[in-house]
């Protein structure tokens, strides 16, 4: 690759998507011999998961990067949580940070929107009753666009606004995004930067312009939401001159500085004869950072160069898996799956390795450790993050530092963390999993002692039930909400306490978790076969319905008795002694997959979705459930449900996920699914059978290709898989083994 920037040609300024990061582009080259003529891109669409439930937004980022710069429209309720959905054509502008797939809204920080006019006069002639109860800090300046004129790549966003006729694009850079828009020549080139604009659960607290030159804004924007304490710092330069206006709350504010908390900043560029490129860095540390980032990343005006540059940049990552096939479809479901496992966690350090801590303190972080943010736990652990392990095992490391260092500045590992912010949304303390996983296959620094230490301090606690767990042996259903799926989440993570405590011969650690990982066998009601709520005094919780949902104010967390009665992932084996037998075990999976999807209760939770019978694919909890067949003993039912899910939950439409992607946790589950096998357990290394997607895959892992190939039509039974040549005797594959390279061969023929 010639003539990247800085910030592509540096391991230290962009560990975590320079060739340092993984491997030289001509390295993958040589090892998967890359169709120059196939382009990868072609197969990304990132309007899927806009609609439906899928949360999703359609912008431009970088993979893994702290900006993702993308349209937003007006908040029309929950499916507008990332800031947009496809089925609207209302535009506010383009905001710098946007979640993806999350079931709660937040950032669209420092929103900028090009216009022409008077803005006071076009804001009062404008329709504001467009705007509804979901919208905060109206009216808004909007403009229109029709989806004909709407188009987006990996790294690419492009619109023609309808009203005004501006064309605006958008690429960007892991910490700066770039804007550039062509305006009509007859009039003003006018943009407005908007800081006081909220929506999801957001508020503006406090915001700040300064005009630095005629071609420099610098500010800050504080809020609080569901992350209750964040401060984005950005800096914006542009290609042409500006004067400017501030506006509090609609209101006109004199000079070059302002603060307020509705701010609003009007540039006025004049009549421009070529486009107006804009940059915008942002920190989570200061306006120097800010700076940094900016002369690091994006030194010139060149749009083109930097998209050149950072699609370069998607098409290396995707390229880590190649697909034959000629299906187009199913290429661009799995790629795009791809491109949206690699959305975050989010770089938070800034290019001076600087970042707020979760205890409000500024940190500075080690050159080859940047800090990263937004681990949705209780969804990632079960498969986004044991993919990152096989897909960018150097990018563990960071992570896992990262984890430590909000336990080292709060003292709990996190849970939810949201710009280092404890959110507590979900249940569980599943850092725990990801750090033992890391830990076993060598791809930590961080100390197993430190790991331990920060393991049991979440898993000590005397908060959401961990205290009724320690002095019961379960969660009694009286004294905690969720009792059942917490815990059985527990009881898992405390399984990989126990194992780390194991190898490093600390008995009596070892003994109470591996004591505490048998919880869940006190919540199975043998006779019902079902895991069900008990009191205090250890009865069964009457009346009990196995399809009852009352959204988060059950013994089930998103879910019901039917979905969460499989949540053993340590000890499959030890589940289905609990049920009788293998034939037993395989008969209820194969009603839960065969009987009616119909749920009671008053509020059911709009995350049971992606139904197949009563299997949820559209929530996480049962996401290892179709490879347990293969663990009973009769794989073939469990390849079928695999293929059904895969051809049913996902498509290569906007909604064409069953539910919110969830931070990449949906769009892993496809990947890993597609490469034709599983982590069940995602903290023990092992990865459980299915049957792959194509007929021939080829895995860079490490350095080493990896061949998966189909030998027979893809959807007959696997009859056997062979490793190197050797047939496997076990329907699993351990992780050390997989990344040694060479050809997975699954024969589907007799």
């Amino acid at each position: 690759m010639k003539n990247l920037p800085q910030f592509l040609t540096s391991c230290t300024a962009f560990l975590m998507l320079s060739a340092c990061a993984h491997m030289p582009v001509e390295h993958i080259k040589n090892n998967t011999q890359i169709n120059e003529n196939d382009d990868v891109l072609n197969y990304v669409d990132p309007f899927i998961g806009t609609g439906g439930h899928g949360h999703t937004f359609p912008g431009a980022t970088t993979p893994f990067g702290m900006v993702q710069l993308s349209p937003d429209n007006p908040s029309k309720g929950w499916d507008w949580t990332s800031g947009y959905h496809y089925s609207d054509d209302t535009l506010l502008g383009f905001s710098h940070t946007h979640l993806s797939g999350t079931g709660v809204g937040d950032l669209l920080d420092i929103l900028v929107l090009p216009f022409q006019g008077d803005y006071l006069e076009k804001l009062n002639r404008q329709d504001n009753s467009i705007f509804t109860k979901y919208s905060k800090n109206t009216p808004l300046l909007y403009d229109t666009y029709t989806k004909e004129n709407e188009y987006a790549e990996a790294g690419y966003y492009k619109v023609l606004m309808s009203s005004s006729g501006i064309q605006a694009e958008l690429t960007a850079t892991p910490r700066v995004g770039v804007h550039r828009y062509q305006f009509d020549s007859a009039s003003n080139a006018k943009l407005i930067f908007n800081l006081g604009y909220a929506q999801n659960y957001d508020e503006a607290t406090k915001t700040s312009f300064t005009k630095i030159s005629d071609t420099k804004l610098v500010g800050y924007r504080e809020s609080t939401g569901w992350a209750k304490r964040q401060k984005v710092y950005f800096v914006a330069e542009f290609s042409h001159p500006f004067t400017h206006q501030y506006y509090e709350n609609k209101t006109e504010q004199p000079g070059d500085v302002h603060q307020g908390v509705l701010s609003e900043a009007v540039l006025d560029f004049g009549v421009l004869s070529d486009a107006l490129v804009v940059k915008v860095g942002i920190s989570y540390a200061s306006i120097d950072g800010a700076q940094a980032n900016i002369v690091q990343e994006v030194p010139s005006f060149d749009f083109d160069q930097v998209k050149k540059d950072t699609q370069d940049v998607w098409r290396e990552q995707l390229n880590i898996i190649q697909v034959e096939s000629t299906d187009t479809t199913k290429k661009t479901k799995f790629y795009t799956a791809f491109y949206h496992s690699m959305i975050a966690p989010h770089l938070y350090s800034d290019a001076l390795g600087q970042y707020i801590g979760a205890d409000g303190k500024r940190y500075t972080a080690p050159e080859k450790l940047p800090r990263y943010t937004l681990f949705s736990l209780w969804d990632t652990f079960r498969t986004l993050h044991p993919l990152l392990t096989i897909t960018h095992p150097t990018l563990v490391d960071p992570m896992m530092h990262s984890m430590l260092s909000f336990y080292d500045e709060t003292g709990l590992l996190p849970t939810w963390d949201l710009m280092a912010n404890e959110t507590d949304v979900m249940i569980g303390y599943h850092a725990v999993p990801v750090l033992v996983d890391a830990y076993f296959k060598g791809l930590t620094s961080v100390a197993p002692e430190r790991i331990l230490a920060a393991s049991k301090a979440s898993a000590m606690q005397d908060k959401f039930g961990i205290n009724y767990f320690k002095d019961y042996g379960y969660i009694p259903s009286e004294l905690e909400v969720e009792a059942v799926s917490k815990t059985l989440e527990y009881a898992f993570d405390d399984w990989a306490i126990a194992r780390l405590a194991k190898s490093m011969d600390a008995k009596a650690d070892a003994d109470y978790f591996s004591h505490r990982a048998n919880a869940y066998k006190t919540l199975f009601d043998a006779e019902l076969q079902f895991m069900r709520g008990k009191d205090k005094g250890g009865h069964w919780v009457e009346p009990f319905n196995p399809t009852y949902v009352e959204h988060r104010n059950t013994d089930y967390t998103e879910a019901n008795a039917w979905q969460y009665t499989w949540f053993v992932p340590h000890d499959v084996d030890g589940l289905i002694q609990l049920f009788g037998s293998k034939k037993a075990f395989v008969d209820k999976l194969d009603t839960l997959f065969s009987i009616s999807s119909e749920m009671q209760g008053a509020d059911v939770s709009p995350d049971i979705s992606g139904l197949i019978g009563q299997y949820a694919h559209g929530n996480e909890p049962v996401h290892h459930v179709p490879y347990l067949y293969a663990l009973a003993g009769e794989s073939y039912k469990g390849e079928q449900k695999i293929r059904e899910i895969r051809d049913t939950m996902y498509t290569d439409q906007p909604d064409g996920l069953a539910g919110n992607d969830d931070v990449g946790q949906m769009s892993a589950w496809y990947v890993m699914s597609s490469l034709g096998f599983y982590p069940v357990n995602p903290a023990s290394g092992d990865y459980v059978f299915g049957i792959p997607e194509f007929a021939h895959m080829t895995l860079d892992v490490g350095g080493k290709p990896l061949s998966i190939r189909v030998q027979g039509p893809l959807d007959n039974p696997v009859k056997r898989i062979l490793f190197n040549g050797k047939v496997l005797t076990q329907h699993q594959i351990h992780h050390t083994t997989l990344v040694t390279g060479g050809d997975l061969l699954f024969v589907t023929e007799d």
